[in-house]
């Protein structure tokens, strides 16, 4: 969920200012809009903010910087999770990811799916790179991944 923070000075200056204004665009209704907002919808983000579930931007600012912070919320977050075989990683990452809507990503089963088990490292990463990229979950969790020895 993305959740536009903005001050009601800043709304109003803003829908006060923008063209093809509606009738009722003015200070009162304006005033009753933004407490409406206040005692409905503030509770619920903040209700989804316990989960991990909003995304905050600051919408005081610049329209391009507002712009460019949204460009960024909805990239996706991506968790890795690793271990040994058998370490129950797999479990846990199933319950994570049905917990937190979370996509669960086997780094081993992608690259069986794509025919790169046989390519280098490098080739299997950019092809992930290019499918995290594209995907349309906001958070991932990346299972067996990275795969060398240090």
């Amino acid at each position: 969920m993305l959740f536009f923070d903005c001050s009601q000075e800043t709304c109003t200056e803003r829908i006060l200012g923008r063209a093809g204004s509606r009738t009722d665009d003015n200070a009162e209704t304006i005033q009753k809009r933004f407490e409406t907002y206040q005692q409905k919808n503030l509770p619920v983000i903040t209700y989804y903010e316990q989960f991990g579930k909003v995304r905050r931007i600051d919408a005081n600012r610049d329209v391009l910087d507002i712009y460019e912070d949204t460009r960024r919320a909805m990239l996706p977050q991506i968790s890795c999770i690793i271990g040994p075989k058998a370490s129950g990683k797999t479990t846990l990452g199933t319950a994570l990811c049905t917990r937190t809507n979370m996509k669960s990503i086997n780094f081993n089963d992608f690259l069986s799916e794509q025919n790169l088990n046989d390519c280098d490292e490098e080739a299997q990463t950019v092809a992930l790179i290019k499918c995290l990229s594209a995907e349309k979950m906001p958070r991932i969790l990346l299972e067996d991944f990275p795969q060398s020895e240090f």
